[in-house]
């Protein structure tokens, strides 16, 4: 009996040895700095901000927090939390062994030696327990796969939140964008009545040609086209926005334009280490969904092995149910080791192992395009964000010589100095310069929540 104990218990310590393999990373896959990224001797470190501090605008915060508690995507990702967070508890329940009790009766009816009948009555009552031995990790690499995969789902559901909060920052900056696009038709076709009128005087006049008062009102019309076509543009700019939120948008949250939003936004300035790729959640999710394909290998290989479990009963069983439980009753008792030893299944073993590793060389390939993907994100970032500065104030420029030139060839037509040609050319050059000025604006803003998502935020999901 000690030798079989003995036995036993030096199986137990010994349970658990893996068969899952060491995953081989390639660490040059990925640069060690930014193309460019801010110098060294500059000395600013990178700050990763939680997105209450990324955001300045209020109004943009409370629809922020809106969407984060109604949007439907963003539920279903923490929903997929809550069921791989389950199965990883059913697989780590088979750590522990199953135990269950169990009370039978049984009757019987039998024909004694004298030929004569008798009934039997044995009442039982007993505790089992039973449990399988992880000699070969199978239990062990089973759990690891589903600890992994729930931490994967855990990063995947945060970078959900962060693309969530992009997307609602970028529907807000292209609502107040187009907004402010709106009040420059408004102020252009402000203009161009102003000038029809004028033309239109000078015609009656007989100092102005048709073709002058043609133009004038042909203008002034197209004008009015892109004044209607803009409006749709802005209803299904709070469409989207709508859709983000997953609810009315209040009447208070709706921006009134473009000036409110200028500084709503934090400027990352990263340093130049490509190590702060490691922090972004979809790189940690596909490291972890690698570890779980490689912990299916441990499970696959396992399969070759033989599976011993243990199987124990417990209890009390005697003739009569009011003597179950007092001294009248026998002690019973039983305990089953079997093995299970696999010999032939037609190469099924196999096919599933060759599986296991195939998977794991796609989620290792897939990882590292991961990486690749996330450097280049933050690569095109600062890229664009080298040049913003010097794009806006070339655009800047532009719009005050535009500026210029328009209100020179109005005031010349006005004393009959110019023809209304150059009015209307220089008129559209101000304007335009002054649109692109708008969306020169709109893409630094885009480019700033680029270099928050594509950092990786700093975000967090239970």
């Amino acid at each position: 009996m000690f030798k079989f104990l003995f036995i036993l218990i030096n199986i137990l310590i010994f349970t658990g040895c893996s068969l899952k393999p060491e995953i081989a990373y390639n660490n040059s896959i990925i640069p060690p700095k930014f193309k460019d990224a801010v110098d060294k001797n500059t000395k600013v470190e990178y700050i990763q901000p939680k997105w209450e501090d990324f955001v300045k605008n209020d109004k943009l915060k409370k629809l922020i927090k809106l969407a984060l508690e109604n949007n439907r995507d963003l539920k279903i990702a923490i929903l997929n939390i809550e069921s791989a967070r389950a199965t990883y508890k059913i697989e780590k329940s088979k750590y522990f062994p199953s135990i269950d009790a169990k009370a039978n009766n049984t009757n019987s009816r039998n024909i004694t030696s004298n030929n004569n009948t008798e009934i039997s009555r044995t009442y039982s009552s007993k505790f089992g327990a039973s449990y399988e031995l992880d000699l070969f990790g199978k239990i062990r690499n089973s759990n690891d796969f589903a600890l992994q995969s729930y931490l994967a789902t855990k990063y995947a559901t945060t970078a959900t939140k962060i693309s969530l909060i992009s997307e609602v920052i970028n529907s807000w900056n292209t609502l107040c964008a187009n907004i402010e696009q709106l009040k420059i038709l408004e102020k252009s076709i402000e203009n161009l009545t102003l000038s029809y009128e004028l033309t239109q005087k000078k015609f009656d006049m007989g100092i102005a040609l048709i073709d002058d008062a043609l133009s004038a009102k042909t203008s002034l019309k197209e004008a009015e086209v892109s004044l209607l076509n803009q409006k749709t543009i802005i209803e299904k700019n709070k469409n989207t926005l709508e859709l983000l939120v997953a609810t009315t948008i209040p009447k208070n949250l709706i921006p009134t334009g473009f000036e409110e939003n200028e500084k709503s936004l934090m400027l990352i300035r990263p340093g130049i280490s490509s190590k702060v790729l490691f922090s972004r959640p979809d790189i940690i999710q596909a490291e972890y969904n690698l570890k779980a394909k490689n912990a299916n290998i441990g499970v696959a290989r396992a399969a070759f092995f033989p599976s011993i479990s243990l199987t124990a009963d417990y209890g009390l069983a005697s003739n009569s149910l009011s003597s179950l439980f007092n001294g009248n009753s026998h002690t019973v008792w039983s305990f089953i080791p079997s093995i299970n030893l696999p010999i032939f299944k037609g190469g099924e073993n196999m096919a599933n192992l060759d599986y296991a590793k195939a998977q794991q060389k796609i989620a290792l390939a897939q990882y590292e395009k991961t990486i690749q993907s996330a450097f280049k994100d933050v690569s095109d970032a600062l890229s664009e964000r080298s040049n913003i500065t010097k794009q806006l104030k070339a655009q800047k420029d532009l719009v005050n010589t535009a500026k210029k030139s328009y209100d020179i060839s109005l005031n010349s037509y006005k004393y009959g100095l110019g023809n209304y040609l150059n009015v209307l050319i220089s008129q559209k050059k101000f304007f335009d310069s002054k649109r692109a000025l708008i969306d020169t604006e709109l893409s630094e803003l885009i480019n700033r929540v680029n270099l928050y998502t594509s950092l990786g935020g700093n975000e967090k999901i239970d």
